[in-house]
């Protein structure tokens, strides 16, 4: 039973790396000065970036202190979290982790 429930994960897995959602990840309690160049610069040693966005406010435009990286592949990903959650950068303690998918309803 074990494995095919290791099975089913794995495939799982793969299903949503296919759809492209485990290759984002999410990263919070960034300082509220990190422009999105510093956030790409500061992720790049771990793969190709396809975009690093910073989440802002709506009224001021100002950066919420949170925001996504993408890369190209899952693998680059995981080792970005590996690499980067639980890290101080500009002195505040980051945490990073693969992005949820976002559902309507």
């Amino acid at each position: 039973m074990a494995m095919r429930g290791g099975r089913a994960i794995g495939l799982a897995s793969r299903l949503v790396g296919a759809r492209g959602f485990s290759t984002e990840i999410f990263v919070s309690r960034l300082s509220f000065y990190t422009t999105e160049e510093e956030l790409k610069n500061i992720f790049s040693p771990f793969g190709a970036i396809e975009e690093a966005r910073l989440v802002r406010d709506n009224q001021t435009g100002r950066p919420k202190g949170f925001g996504f990286v993408k890369y190209k592949s899952e693998m680059e990903a995981q080792k970005a979290v590996k690499a980067m959650d639980g890290r101080i950068i500009r002195g505040r303690l980051i945490f990073a982790e693969i992005a949820k998918e976002h559902s309507t309803g």
